[in-house]
Order: C-alpha cells, then structure tokens, then sequence
C-alpha cells in the first residue's frame, strides 16, 4: 500500500527545493559579465575592437549551438547529469579565460581564447535548456510568471558578480574571471542534487498555492534588486571602508539565501491547517461513497429524461396528425409556418455551425508543433526576426557596454552594468506576470508586450547616438529592461504557440537568434568603431561617432521589428482568447 502521506512530502520538498536551487543557479550562472572583463582581455591579447566582438560571438555561438544540444540530450539524460557537464565546461572555459588575463600563462593564440569563451557559452546554455525545460513542465500553469522570475534571476547575475569583485577585489579582471570559475560550477552542482522534474499542479487549490509560493519569490528577487540599485547607487562614497565592504556583501548574501526558507515555512503552515496538496487521495472511502452517491444521481436522471423524451414523443404523434380544417387560409398558414421553421432552422445551424475564419487567422496555432514543422510555418519566421532585432539590439549593447562607456570618458562601467542588470531583472519579472495576468483578464497576446517593450529602445538609441552622457546612464536602465522583457516573453510564446511536447528543441532551436544576431549587429558595431578609431590613429576610439552610426541603424531595424510584433498579435489573438476562456473555466 502507498504511503500517501509520504508521498506527498517527498513531492512537495522536491518540488519547492529545486525550484529554489534553480533560483540561485541563475543568479549565480555569470551571464551578462563579459563587459566587466572584456577591456582587460583586449589589453592582454593586444587585440581590435572587431576581434574583441569576434570573442563575444564565440560565446554567443556556444550559447546557442550548445543550447540545441542540451536540449535534444534532455529528453534522454537526468538534469544531473547534464548540470555535471556544464558544470565542466564552465571550469574549462572560464578557467582558461582566468589564466591568461591573470598572466598565469602566456597569451594564447586567438582561436584557443574564441574555444575559451565558446565553452563558458555552453555552460550557461545549458543550465538555462536543464532549468527553464523542467521548470515549464513543473509548473505550466504558471509558467509566465516562472519564467519571468527565473529569467529575473539570471537578469541579476552580473550586477551581482559586480558587487562582489568590487567590494572584494577592487574591480580586478583576474579576480572577477576567478570568481566565475568556481561559483557557478559550484551552484550547477548543488543543483544537480535537488532539481528534477516533478508533476504539476493539477487542482485548483495547487494553482492558488504555486502562484502565491511565486509571488513570495518576486518580492525577495525585487528586495534583492532594490537593494543592489542601493549599492550601486546611493553608496558609492562609502565603498573603500573596510566596514562598507563586510556589511554590504553580508547583506546581499543573507537576502539571497532568504528563498531557502520559503518552502520550510510553506510546510509547516500547510501541515498543521492539513492543506498540503494531496496526492492520490481518489482512492480513498470518501470519494467511493461520493462515487455511489453520483451513480444514484446519474440513475436518477436518467429516468426523468427518459420519461420527458416519452412525453415530447407523444406530443409529436399528436401533432402529426392530419387537420380536420383543410381551408386555403390554413394551407397558407402552413406554408408561413414552414418558412418560419426553416428560417430559424437556417439560423440555428448557422450559430452551432464552425464559424468562417477571417484570413488572418492562422489555423493550428496553439497545437504541438514538431521541430521540423516548424520550420514550415511563416510566422514563426515572423517570431524569430521580431526576436533577432530586439533581443540583438539588447546583446549587442551590453556586450560593447565597456567600450561605450570608454568612449564617452568613464574608466570604469560597474555602474552601467548593474543597471542594465537592475533593468534586465525588472524587465523580466514585470514581463512574465503582467502578460499572465492581462492574458488572464482581457486576453491580450504576449507579442503585443514585445512590440510595446521595443518602443523606449527606438528612443533610447536615438539618442544615445548623439552622445549625451545621461542617455547611457538611462539607456543602460532602459534598455536592460526592453531586453529582459524579450527573453522571458520568449519561453511562454514558444510554448503556447507550438506546445510542450516538443519545447525543448523548439526553444533552443528558437534562441539561436542570440548568436546570429549577436555575430550581425556586432560585426557591424566592431567595424564601425575600428574604422573611427583608424580615423583618430589609435585602437581606442573617443567621441559620440564611434557608436553614434550603430545606434542609429538598431534603431530603424527595431522600427521594422515592431511592424513584425503587430503582425504576431494579431494572428495570435484567438489563441490568447481562447487560452482566456480555458482559464476562466477552469
């Protein structure tokens, strides 16, 4: 006999322990870090500005081609396994990266260093693939505000990484590179103890439970938030006191190790009020008393609609015999009445009949697309370039965050970086729940989102183009946050558009828009600023031209983009709508 009780114990701990554990992974993965270290690695390599960008690429392709990969082997191998692996290629890639700008060992040759930095791409693809694949599953009821929160999380990692190599290491590339060799592997590691993929809510009640547990979640990942803006911002002065440094990574580390004990207090409550979502409980005396107690109903109805399907039978003999006034004025009345019949029998097929669809609508939207399908259907063509711009634009801003800021005079770019981070966080975790809850209320589609989140980036680029020095400080903000709206929106779309069973490859076949749009718009970042930096005689260009040109084109190619974002809701509406209609349902 099972242990029901048990069962549910084990499932609930499981559960809420790896969702936590996945929480600290992303915040802990080292993404969006490349612009802290990235001028120490030109300087050492003795490298342009094209090749510095050609680095960038590499990882962005391991990124992406190792995210198809982890994909396809997640449908074979456990999350631990996979979690181990990536946790040795981030060893070897982020190790190698280490020794050379720490001057360990000898500049290696450039291909090495691109090998380096496409295997620390690999490691952080393939935490997302293990993480965001099992999460949607594990939770896809609530899989909007999951990912957006998850994807929040990531968001922080590089203002994270930030505080700590500042308050520690006085900003040093060689200490930051060290810090990303051992703490995310670290994390992939406790990971692979506690997350695995477990079944979702089913009920109601759990729902409720999920999105409440969520929300606890949100509120600690925004006080984590606020409180780097605090550090970046409002403390700056006091950043060289020994005192500042011991307090201000104490509290950071205390906040986020805070989410672990959610789910202890999450049991205990449920516990004692004995509303811990129960697993199997069908099979117990009640529901067979509720069972006989349905099949008495059933019984009983089904005798009452008998008896009335009898009496309309009688009425019906009734009616079909012939009348005894067989005048002209009765034919004519018949012949009235038989048109009325037939007009409302026309009608009433009419309503109950499957309606004509407009021609914008797109049939088997919303249905499980296999991969190779996929690549058939024009709209996701639509999806994917709508992605390449934005999300491209976004990259390719914070991958030339360090050069940006040179070129406008600051030494140092900790401040930009962790306000893109602070945007990046909120962009994701404000993306996932309010395109949950609006679908929820009016049925609005999640590309609409993307297209509105592409509005402030047009702007931002215009005029960062003329280089204004408060346009960086409120572009990094701005921008982080378009940004991070587009790759949270990115999960739930591709999940309702083409289904969960074949998710995973969909997705990561999906996200190689980051490196083919990471290796278009920065190629043509690193060319521009080359050619103005030969202009001034020296590898380092100063002045607003050296981006001012770029900026300018990402901001028509996002026009273009949101032309595409108009486009995708408009043929996704009635599948928004009828996902609406489901949920109100249930």
């Amino acid at each position: 006999m099972v242990d029901f009780e048990r069962e549910e114990r084990r499932v609930f701990v499981r559960k809420w322990a790896g969702f936590v554990s996945a929480m600290w992974l992303m915040v802990f993965s080292g993404n969006y870090a490349y612009a802290n270290y990235s001028e120490a690695l030109k300087e050492v390599l003795g490298i342009n500005q094209s090749h510095l960008n050609g680095l960038s690429v590499s990882r962005d392709i391991g990124d992406s081609c190792g995210g198809i990969i982890g994909g396809i082997l997640s449908n074979y191998l456990p999350p631990w396994v996979l979690l181990c692996i990536a946790a040795t290629f981030g060893f070897l890639g982020y190790g190698i990266q280490w020794l050379v700008v720490a001057r360990v060992i000898d500049p290696l040759p450039y291909w090495i260093m691109a090998m380096s930095l496409m295997a620390a791409g690999i490691c952080i693809a393939w935490m997302n693939t293990i993480v965001f694949n099992a999460s949607v599953r594990n939770f896809s009821r609530n899989r909007g505000p999951v990912a957006g929160l998850l994807k929040a999380c990531m968001g922080l990692s590089g203002a994270v990484f930030s505080i700590l190599c500042s308050t520690l290491f006085s900003n040093l590339a060689s200490a930051y590179l060290l810090m990303l060799v051992t703490i995310p592997n670290m994390f992939c590691l406790v990971s692979a103890i506690f997350f695995k993929p477990l079944p979702t809510a089913t009920t109601k009640e759990e729902e409720q439970l999920e999105r409440k547990s969520i929300f606890i979640f949100n509120v600690i990942a925004s006080v984590l938030a606020v409180y780097i803006a605090c550090l970046d911002i409002l403390l700056v002065d006091l950043d060289n006191t020994l005192t500042y440094q011991s307090l201000s990574v104490s509290v950071l580390l205390a906040i986020i190790l805070t989410p672990a004990f959610i789910p202890v207090v999450l049991f205990v409550k449920m516990k004692r009020s004995d509303t811990l979502p129960k697993l199997g409980v069908h099979f117990k005396g009640k529901d067979t008393e509720a069972t006989g107690d349905a099949k008495s109903q059933a019984q009983d109805n089904a005798s009452l609609i008998a008896k009335a399907m009898s009496d309309n039978i009688n009425q019906y003999n009734t009616l079909k015999k012939p009348l005894l006034d067989t005048t002209g004025a009765l034919d004519a009345n018949r012949i009235l009445l038989e048109k009325r019949i037939r007009r409302r029998f026309a009608c009433a097929w009419m309503c109950f009949s499957r309606p004509r669809m407009p021609a914008w609508v797109v049939e088997g939207l919303g249905n499980e697309t296999p991969t190779l399908s996929l690549l058939k259907t024009w709209h996701y063509y639509v999806l994917y370039f709508s992605l390449f711009c934005g999300c491209g634009a976004g990259v390719t801003f914070n991958n030339n965050l360090g050069q940006v800021g040179e070129s406008l005079g600051y030494s140092t770019v900790n401040l930009f970086v962790s306000l893109f981070s602070l945007g990046n966080f909120f962009g994701r975790i404000v993306s996932g729940n309010v395109s949950e809850y609006y679908i929820r209320l009016v049925g609005i589609p999640r590309p609409a989102w993307m297209g509105l989140a592409k509005v402030p980036m047009i702007v931002l680029f215009v005029w960062l183009s003329t280089g204004s020095v408060a346009s960086l400080h409120v572009g990094s903000l701005v921008l982080g946050f378009s940004h991070g709206c587009f790759v949270t929106l990115v999960i739930p779309i591709v999940s309702e558009f083409y289904g969960l069973k074949h998710f995973s490859t969909n997705f990561v076949l999906t996200v190689t828009y980051l490196v083919t749009s990471s290796y278009v718009f920065s190629s043509m970042a690193g060319y521009l600023y080359d050619w103005e930096a030969l202009a001034q005689g020296n590898l380092t260009c100063y002045g607003a031209a050296c981006y001012g040109t770029t900026f300018q084109i990402l901001a028509v190619v996002l026009t273009i983009a949101l032309a595409f974002d108009a486009i995708l809701t408009l043929i996704s509406r009635p599948l928004y709508q009828k996902m609406r209609t489901v949920t109100l349902l249930n």
